[in-house]
Order: structure tokens, then C-alpha cells, then sequence
């Protein structure tokens, strides 16, 4: 199963990085100075400030100018001229497979959510093919089947499941109880013991 999502992004007025930008900055005009010049005159002659003149022309004192001395005046700042952002560009559209680890930003499962379907996924054989073998190897264990009521923990017979839905197992007394095995008919938990049950002899509950 695909799980597609898809996202829409704003339209923006302005893109740095994606569209190019053109600049035009503005020449600065030149002020000769005249002899009775001042630096305050002349700024403000050229809506400018004192503190703009001496900043712009690196003037070691602002009280003292020279006649016939060039100063850059109303430097303007670059204008900027944006292209308009075409809105196909921002539309992005993600697959993500079911199972994979990016699943879990769409999907969700709660550690509390088990049943007999999640017990059964990964079984490798059916219960009426397992009854008509009676015993079956899988991954160096020998697997038969067994009906009971009551078991070495104490746990409760559901139609041959726990109440956590998972198959009850007996296993080997070096298995602790609670341990997750997988079974031919699906994940199981080890809830019982037996006298027949040594070595890699395990057993289920056919359910």
C-alpha cells in the first residue's frame, strides 16, 4: 500500500536562492567644494546628513573640508527587481510505503492494539494443514500442537490465543515466560511448560 501526500506551498513574493536577482544601483553625484563651503551647507543643500558626508567620504574631521575637495553625495541603495515565481514549482508530492520509517508521520499504532489478525500475519501454514502433519520444523525448532485449559503462568485460554491475542506457546523451562516466539501458525508468547517439551521441542495451543 501507498500512502501519497502531497503539499502545497505558499506562493511567496519573494524566492532567495531559486530566482536570480537583477540589481541597478544608482551613481553617486559629486560636489566640488567652494571657498565658505561648510559640511553642514553643503548636507543639507542635498537633503543629506553631516554624519552621511563624513561616513561616505571617510573625513578624518568634520569641521575641516578643502576647497576644490570632490565629495560623493546621495549614493542611493541597489533596487532590487524580483522575477514572478511560477506556482508549479512549489508543489511537491511524497509516496511513502506502508512499513517503512517514514510511515509513521501518516500512520499510527498503539502498543496495546493486539489481536489475533497481528498473531496470525506471519504464520507459514494453516491449523487444519498443521493437524494433518502433526509435527512441523521450522527455524530448528519442532513445532506439535496441544489443546489445554490451564497453563504454567496462569494466563487464560482465548479459543487458543492470550489475552493479548498472541498464541500460547509451552516452551523448553530455559525460555522464560513472556518471550515472543514465532510459531507455523503466527507469533506466539510463552506461557507454559511440559515434561515432553526439552531441547528445541516446542509446542502451541491449535486454536
Amino acid at each position: 500500500m501507498v500512502i501519497t501526500i502531497k503539499k502545497s506551498l505558499l506562493t511567496l513574493s519573494v524566492v532567495a536562492g531559486f530566482l536570480g536577482f537583477t540589481g541597478v544601483a544608482a551613481s553617486a553625484s559629486t560636489y566640488t567644494v567652494k571657498s565658505g563651503d561648510t559640511l553642514a551647507e553643503i548636507a543639507a543643500k542635498h537633503n543629506s546628513s553631516v554624519d552621511t558626508l563624513v561616513k561616505q567620504n571617510k573625513i578624518a574631521d568634520k569641521n575641516l573640508i578643502m576647497v576644490g575637495q570632490k565629495l560623493e553625495i546621495g549614493k542611493s541603495a541597489k533596487k532590487t527587481t524580483v522575477k514572478k515565481v511560477n506556482k508549479k514549482h512549489f508543489k511537491t508530492s511524497t509516496s511513502i510505503k506502508k512499513g517503512s520509517a517514514h510511515a509513521a508521520v501518516v500512520t499510527s499504532q498503539s502498543g496495546s492494539d493486539n489481536s489475533t489478525n497481528d498473531a496470525t500475519s506471519s504464520a507459514t501454514t494453516t491449523p487444519a494443514a498443521f493437524q494433518s502433519q502433526g509435527v512441523i520444523y521450522q527455524d530448528g525448532k519442532k513445532w506439535t500442537y496441544y489443546t489445554g485449559a490451564a497453563f504454567a503462568d496462569g494466563t487464560t485460554n482465548h479459543g487458543g490465543y492470550d489475552a493479548d491475542g498472541y498464541l500460547i506457546v509451552a516452551a523448553p523451562s530455559d525460555v522464560p515466560f513472556g518471550t515472543h516466539v514465532q510459531t507455523p501458525l503466527g507469533e506466539g508468547v510463552v506461557h507454559d511448560r511440559g515434561t515432553a517439551i526439552v531441547g528445541n521441542h516446542y509446542d502451541l495451543v491449535m486454536p
